[in-house]
This record gives structure tokens, sequence and C-alpha cells, in this order.
């Protein structure tokens, strides 16, 4: 009788949470298409109002800045699992919070300044005549690297609202302020323009964060954190090269005309990559937490494997049967001739996009075997195009069958075997993690 009596009031219990999650994925969903729609507009508004060759260098330093900012992403996974340990504990909430203003101002200000220090040699490298374009660069590096550590704060403290709208602001400053700057000041206005999207979003993101910022501090222990957070960085950090690394390279080896159209035939097939990025997101949470209860997660993992190979496949034939339509579309009627590379791009971006949601399976699970093949694998397509680059076509058949191998490498941790678990799983004597 008295479960019978306790049944109806559990039922109400678990369908509050599971409405809340509901709404929590539906805003974090619309937050994440908002911005990428915004960011296609960014790119093709600054890719019309550049021209080819201009739009060739904008697309190279912006990489450089996507590139070296990519491990701030691991500190808002870090910064957010600590904030939603202390969401309700305010003052040491706010301590962390202090402590990662900190954190943010020291590293954004310094990885700025260095990347302008080196702007002159950088310049030279890149073939870039002006060296002032990497100082610029340099301040969107900054805005890019605070920008996740702040949204790190909002995410842990279920604040999604405020952090789709961080999302929104940074991808819609960039898409009104870098098109205009550049219609008025040509290559520095471009990215200029893109700093102070950078700078608005960041801004919000602070003040949406205030209520968190009373009490006093905490100490944290970094040797711990960087001990359970350094495989999950590596892997993250690889496949971030890997999205942008060939755009830097191809600035170095190509000519400016042929640079230009490299970049537009990015532009489309990363379109791809920030659909199916919806997928892991979503993946993530649900698979750690059905491994931290030890549930199966084998169904899931290939539920979510299958809708992105689905979305990717019916991308690579739309690419394949309309590709001048596409780049024209994306970015404008001189880049027509960008749609020769387009087919080998979009299908290399679906195999890194497949990569990345088994990265992300096997990171919700603890089990990061397959770092150090991803590791070695990254490696080598980077030298492998360092040693074979005379055409565009090399570098795209060098990506494809990289990107492929990447995907074989995430794979090697893909078994039944019993992973090692969350740092937090372990302390909490969760049940280990079953496929």
């Amino acid at each position: 009788m008295k479960k019978i009596a306790a049944e109806p009031l559990a039922q109400p219990a678990r369908a509050t949470g599971r409405s809340t999650v509901a709404a929590h994925a539906g805003i974090t969903f619309v937050g994440i298409m908002a911005a990428n729609v915004l960011g296609y507009v960014f790119y093709t508004l600054v890719s019309r109002v550049l021209g080819v060759e201009a739009y060739g260098t904008f697309s190279s330093l912006l990489a450089i800045v996507l590139i070296l900012s990519s491990p701030a992403l691991i500190a808002q996974m870090v910064v957010a699992k600590l904030a939603s340990d202390l969401a309700f504990d305010g003052e040491r909430l706010a301590g962390l919070a202090r402590f990662v203003d900190r954190v943010t101002v020291i590293v954004s200000l310094a990885a700025g300044a260095a990347l302008a220090a080196v702007s002159v040699p950088l310049a030279r490298f890149l073939h870039v005549a002006d060296p002032m374009l990497i100082v610029l660069a340099g301040l969107s590096l900054c805005g890019a690297i605070a920008l996740p550590f702040l949204r790190g704060l909002l995410q842990g403290t279920s604040a999604f609202g405020p952090f789709a709208i961080s999302m929104i602001a940074e991808a819609l400053g960039k898409a009104v302020f870098a098109p205009t700057l550049g219609l008025v000041a040509g290559l520095r206005g471009a990215i200029g323009g893109t700093a102070l999207g950078y700078v608005a979003a960041g801004a919000y993101a602070f003040f949406a964060a205030a209520p968190h910022r009373r009490g006093v501090a905490i100490p944290l222990s970094l040797r711990a954190l960087v001990r359970t957070s350094a495989p999950t960085a590596l892997a993250v950090f690889c496949v971030n090269v890997l999205i942008f690394y060939d755009v830097v390279l191809a600035k170095r080896y190509l000519d400016p005309h042929t640079v230009g159209l490299y970049g537009a035939a990015a532009l489309a097939s990363r379109a791809l990559y920030a659909v199916i990025a919806f997928v892991p997101t979503v993946l993530l949470p649900q698979a750690a937490g059905r491994s931290a209860r030890g549930e199966r997660t084998r169904v899931l993992f290939l539920q979510a494997f299958g809708v992105a190979l689905a979305i990717a496949a019916a991308t690579i034939a739309l690419f394949a049967r309309f590709p001048e339509l596409v780049v024209v579309t994306i970015a404008s009627g001189v880049f027509r001739a960008a749609a020769a590379y387009l087919v080998p791009y979009v299908y290399a971006i679906a195999m890194l996009s497949l990569a990345n949601i088994v990265a992300t399976y096997n990171i919700a699970r603890g089990r990061m075997a397959f770092v150090v093949p991803l590791t070695c694998v990254t490696l080598g397509e980077i030298a492998a195009v360092v040693m074979r680059h005379r055409t565009a076509a090399d570098l795209l058949q060098t990506i494809a069958v990289g990107h492929t191998f990447a995907l074989l490498a995430c794979a090697t941790s893909l078994g039944r075997g019993r992973g090692r678990g969350s740092a937090a799983a372990e302390g909490s004597g969760g049940a280990p993690a079953t496929a």
C-alpha cells in the first residue's frame, strides 16, 4: 500500500524534472542555432564586403584566433562543473566567480599580448602585408578566450537563458560590426569589428553572472583539476585544430586567389559541422548521467550517431548535386570557382563531425584511451599537409583522409570494457559505466 500511495507523488516530480530539462534543452538549442545562423551571416557579409583575396587573409587570421582560443572551451567545461557543484553554496560560488574573473583577465590579456608581440614575424610567415592586422586579431583573441570562461559560470548555474543570449550577442555583434567597419576600413575594420562583437558578448556574460559574485574566495586544487581535465582538454583541442588549421596553412602555401576560394569552400562546408554540433551537445549530459547511474548508453549513442550520419549523407548529396548554387548562396558569385573544392571538403567535415560525436561519447563515459591515437592522427595530418601542399586539391585529399582516420582513432574506445569514469563519480562511489 505504501508503494501504491507513493507512486502518484513520484510521477509529478519526475515529470517536472523532465519538463525542466526539456526547457533548458530547447533554450540552448534555439541559442545555438540562432548563433550559427548569425555566424554564417557574419562570414557571408564579410566575404561580400572584402572580396576574394582580402577574405582569404581575414579567414586565415580568424582561424588563428579560433585555434588559439580553443583551450578556453576546456576551461568552460571545468568552470561549469565547479559552478554546478557549488550552485547551492552562495558564498563559495561567489568565490569561484571572482577567481574565474581574475583568471579570465590574466589569460585573455596575456594571450592577446603574445599574439600582438609576434605580429611582424607572423605577418611575414602568412604573407600578410599589414602587421597591424595581427595586432587586431590579438584583440579578438582576448574576447574569444574570455567568453568561454564567463559562459561556464552561466552554464554551471543553469542560467541557460543568459547563456543562449550571450551566444546570440556574440554572433549578432560580429555580423553587425565586422562588415560595417569593413566597408569603412577594409581588413582592419573587419577584424576590429570582430573584436567588438566579442567585447559586447563578454560584457553581457559578465553582468549576467553578477548575482553570483558575493562571498569569500575558495581554495582550488589546480593539480587535481589538471590531472582530471588534461585528457579531455587534449581531445577537444585536437578536434578544434583539425577544424581550422588547414585554412591557416592554405594561406601559407597557396596563392591569394586560391586561398580566397578555399576559404569560401571551408565556410560552406563548416555549416555541416555547425548543425551537427547540437548532437554532441545533447549527447554529453545524457550519456554521462546514464553512465553514472550504471545504465546502458549504447542505444543512445547509436541514435545520436545515426542522426548525425543521416544529416551528413544528405548534406554531401546536396553539395555534390548543386555545388555552385551552395557557394554562390553562402558567399557570392565571385567565389563560384570554389565549387570544385566543395565535395571533398564537406566529406572531410562530415568525418570530423562524426569523430567529435564519438569522442564526446567516450568522454562522457570516462574512456580516454582514444586521446593518444587522435593526437597522433592530428600531428600526422598536419605534417602531411606541410610536406604535400602543391595545390588546393593536395590539401583537400590530405584532410579528407586524415579526418577519416580521426574518426577511426576516436572509435578505438568504443569497446564494452569499463571506463575510468569521472573524478566526481569516483569520489561519490558512482556506479561503473556500462555500454
